[in-house]
């Protein structure tokens, strides 16, 4: 007497990280074809890299809900990604918002040569960005990614002040017993401007200025809730996925921003981000600001 047994069946599933990295190998091949054969698609790409914008770091593709959204750090932009990932059904940690992999939110070059231009020239598609006063955006970047913290290597935003430090004044603080003050930040940044180590603190004017997209809506933090609402409403957001936009998620603890600043500060501020304070309409005196 012979006994047969059914072996159970095995279901195997790539871990999601090789899923991510077979899906953007594919894409690759995929984008090389398209690049030979629509020429259209390959001169776009090619003016939005000649304009200096890291696209694939900066811009999240939406063909679905017909969204682009132009990333400026420090402008909301943690709270805009949970929301937009939620859009695609995503349900994803602040912490892990701007690792592609957990967010679902797609670079132009993972949707596709041809496939982003296609989204990007629909008149249906909405192109967005968020910006914030220069004064509160540089005081956000400080006291979340440089303060209190001992100035030698490990750390990737002290990393690269020790890199950019001697372009900028060599008398900068340096050492396991020392820290970076706000005015000090404040001078590093201003003097690494034209090298741009970090989008941090990086002219919004720039980030959001790439060739081949203009700006169909340019929100401002200081009217998250107000300005948000309306790429939900292009989106079509439900009730649920709207008040994901509520909380603003990874706020930096700080005091009122004003008090970080002295008049000569300010000043140096104001020119160095003048752009920013023009083109976005954001008042240069403090007591306006």
């Amino acid at each position: 007497m012979s006994l047969h047994l059914d072996a159970p069946a095995r279901s195997f599933a790539l871990p999601r990280q090789w899923r991510y990295k077979l899906t953007n190998l594919r894409t690759g091949l995929s984008n090389w074809n398209d690049r030979r054969s629509n020429r259209s698609a390959a001169s776009f790409f090619a003016a939005m890299a000649r304009g200096g914008a890291d696209y694939d770091a900066h811009i999240d593709a939406l063909p679905e809900h017909r969204l682009i959204y132009v990333c400026v750090p420090k402008s909301a932009s943690t709270s805009i990604k949970i929301a937009l990932s939620a859009l695609q059904g995503e349900t994803v940690a602040a912490n892990l918002a701007h690792k592609r992999r957990y967010s679902s939110l797609r670079s132009p070059s993972q949707v596709g040569v041809s496939g982003f231009y296609r989204l990007a020239m629909d008149p249906a598609t909405l192109c967005f960005t968020f910006v914030r006063n220069p004064y509160a955006r540089l005081v956000s970047t400080w006291a979340d990614k440089f303060r209190d913290k001992p100035l030698v290597p490990g750390d990737r935003f002290i990393d690269r002040y020790l890199r950019h430090r001697s372009v900028a004044d060599r008398a900068q603080p340096i050492g396991l017993d020392r820290t970076l003050s706000f005015a000090r930040f404040v001078m590093f940044a201003i003097e690494t401007l034209d090298d741009r180590p970090d989008p941090h603190w990086q002219l919004q004017s720039k980030l959001t200025g790439v060739a081949g997209l203009p700006l169909d809506l340019v929100g401002k933090v200081e009217n998250f809730a107000q300005d948000f609402r309306l790429v939900l409403n292009h989106a079509g957001g439900t009730a649920a996925q709207r008040l994901l936009t509520l909380p603003v998620s990874n706020v930096s603890q700080h005091g009122p921003w004003r008090g970080f600043y002295t008049a000569e500060l300010a000043e140096r501020v104001h020119r160095a981000y003048s752009d920013d304070f023009f083109r976005f309409g954001y008042a240069t005196r403090l007591e306006k600001a």
